[in-house]
Parts: structure tokens; sequence; C-alpha cells
């Protein structure tokens, strides 16, 4: 073999090499804490991380033409494990705040969530809204901030239990008039739970509403770009609302789509 022969195999090698790099996909890191159903969780059968976010964020490095690598870590470890660069993106139902963005860069948000109100199907109370709580028996979950807000309801009763499930089953024995709750939570329990379903309805006014986003870096405004650039594909093509539909079994907010 001549040197001209080598130097056409070593230059196609090299070409074959370059081609290869500009097709493997980039790693995208996300870091999660998965104890926040339907965002993230693990299933308790494979210990697979799932949720309406993990979908979201596959769906994103699709578009981005990333893998996904995923670091399971306590919740108020993510911002510090974006901030030393060990991850990309935190994906672990953020809410936007003034605080965290100091430190981070927020996403477009992908949920708005708050407080709201479960009453029987009958409603026989008449409850319509938070006002129209005044007076009335409310059942809410022990040490959570649906407790803290119906305390502050004037005149209401109020009855704790352990467990929202526990809540709603005995405002639906008819020992109470109404359930405050996190909306996501009721939202995913209306959809995996059909009794409950029929024998409620979920008040539309949310109370206390904030909104949940995916966080990056400050000095990383490529990725929050693409991200957001990302997410809006999702939300036109339709696929943001059917994931939406999957996890909580009605549409995303309309306000979340714009």
């Amino acid at each position: 073999m001549n040197f001209k022969s080598l130097s056409l195999l070593a230059a196609a090698g090299l070409c074959t090499l370059s081609l290869c790099g500009s097709v493997s996909a980039a790693e995208l890191r996300v870091a999660t804490n998965p104890t926040f159903p339907p965002f993230e969780f693990q299933d308790s059968n494979t210990g697979t991380i799932q949720g309406f976010e993990m979908d979201l964020v596959a769906e994103i490095a699709k578009k981005l033409g990333d893998t996904v690598k995923i670091d399971k870590i306590t919740f108020d470890g993510i911002i510090p494990a974006i901030l030393s660069g060990s991850v990309d993106l935190g994906a672990s139902g953020f809410s936007v705040t003034p605080e965290r963005g100091k430190k981070v860069l927020f996403s477009l948000p992908f949920y708005k969530s708050g407080l709201t109100i479960l009453v029987p199907k009958a409603n026989k109370a008449g409850i319509t809204d938070f006002e129209s709580l005044k007076g009335k028996r409310i059942s809410v979950q022990l040490g959570t901030t649906s407790m803290q807000f119906a305390k502050k309801i004037p005149d209401a009763e109020i009855t704790t239990f352990d467990h929202v499930g526990d809540a709603v089953l005995n405002m639906m024995a008819g020992n109470a008039d109404a359930v405050i709750n996190d909306k996501p939570v009721t939202d995913y329990m209306l959809h995996t739970n059909k009794s409950i379903a029929a024998g409620t309805t979920h008040l539309a006014p949310i109370a206390t509403a904030d909104y949940f986003a995916m966080v990056v870096a400050k000095n990383n405004t490529k990725l929050q770009q693409d991200i957001n650039a990302a997410l809006k594909q999702l939300k036109a093509e339709g696929t943001f609302d059917k994931l939406h539909e999957k996890w909580f079994g009605i549409p995303a907010d309309p306000e979340l789509l714009k």
C-alpha cells in the first residue's frame, strides 16, 4: 500500500470519526427528587422514575437531540448541584419564586398550582368559591398549607386527617362540606380513583396560585432558551396537552399553552 492510499484511508477514518461526533447525542444531566407524584415519583414495582415532569423532560430531550441522565438527589441539593455544574437541569416541581430567581434561571412554566376546593357532587352547602367556605365544615390534611389556609376562614369547622384521601372520604360520608387541597394532588387523585371522581366536583377557583418550572444555572442562558423553544413546540403540536391529560385526566390550563 503506497503513501497516497494510506493518506486516503486516514482521511476517511478522520471523516468517519467526525461524522460520528456530529451525530452523537449530547447528555442532558437532570436532577430530581422523585417524591412528588404525579410530577416525579418511582414506580413501586420497577423503581423507574416517572411522572408528568419526567415525561416533559424526555420530550424536551428529543427536541434537543439529547440523551437524558437522571440523578436522584434530595430536593434541597438540586440547586447546589446546578450551581456546581454537576447537573444541567433541575426538574422537581420547582415553584417560580423571586428568591430562587436570584440563583437560577427558570424555564417557561409548565403547571399552575395552588389550593383548590373539592365538594360532594350534590354540594348541598352551595359552595362555589373560597368566600363561600365561611362557616362551613372543611376537611384537610394535617400539617399542610391547606390546613393553615382553612384555619383563617371565618367560623369554619376544621377536621384534620393524616392523609388527604381520608379527608375526602370523610366529606363523601357527609361529615364535611368541602375539602381544601393542592390542585395537582387532587387532579391526580380524581384521575386515578374513578369512584371519588364520580362522587365529587373539583371547583375551578385557585388560592395561593404559583407556577412550576424547570431550573438551570444563571450562566446557562443557551440551555434555558433551548428548553423554552422545545416547550413551545410541544405546546404548539399538542404533545404537552396530551401528557397533561395522561397524568391529570384534564386538559392543561389554557394560560400555559400561550
